[in-house]
C-alpha cells in the first residue's frame, strides 16, 4: 500500500512538473522592425505586456536588438499628446538607439477596376508636367 502510495505520488509530481514547467510564450509580429505600442491612455505595450518608459533600452537590449535597427514606436491616431511617445525618443536616443521612429497603424487600401485603368498608348499621350522647386 505504501508503495503504491508513493508511486502515484511520483506520476502527479512529474505530471504537474511536465504540464506547469513546459509552457512558454513566443511573441510573434508581422513587422521586420522591433515595436512597442502606446495605448491610447498613455501606457507602453511591449510584446503585450505593460512596461515603463526607462525599462524599453534594458528590454530591447535583452532582446539582442542591435542600435543601429530601426524601432517602431505606434502610436495611436486618437492619442491627445505626443509627450510621451517624444520621452520615449529621447530615452532611447540617450541609450544609443538613434532610429526610433513614431508609426500609425498599418492601413492598405486596393481597388481594381477596367474603368480606371488607361491604355498605355494614352498614358504616352499625355504632356509631363514640370515639378516646381521651392526654395525657402
Amino acid at each position: 500500500m505504501k508503495t503504491k502510495m508513493t508511486v502515484l505520488r511520483f506520476f502527479l509530481l512529474a505530471a504537474f512538473i511536465l504540464l506547469s514547467g513546459c509552457t512558454h510564450t513566443i511573441y510573434v509580429s508581422d513587422s521586420k522592425h522591433p515595436e512597442v505600442e502606446f495605448t491610447e491612455d498613455g501606457g507602453l505595450l511591449w510584446r503585450g505586456k505593460f512596461i515603463e518608459l526607462h525599462e524599453l533600452p534594458e528590454l530591447l537590449e535583452d532582446s539582442g536588438v542591435s542600435r543601429k535597427s530601426q524601432i517602431d514606436i505606434r502610436v495611436s491616431e486618437r492619442m491627445r499628446s505626443l509627450k510621451a511617445p517624444r520621452a520615449l525618443l529621447f530615452i532611447l536616443r540617450r541609450a544609443g538607439y538613434t532610429r526610433g521612429v513614431l508609426v500609425t497603424k498599418k492601413k492598405a487600401y486596393s481597388e481594381a477596376s477596367a474603368q480606371t485603368q488607361t491604355p498605355p498608348r494614352q498614358q504616352q499621350a499625355q504632356p509631363q508636367q514640370r515639378r516646381k522647386i521651392r526654395y525657402k
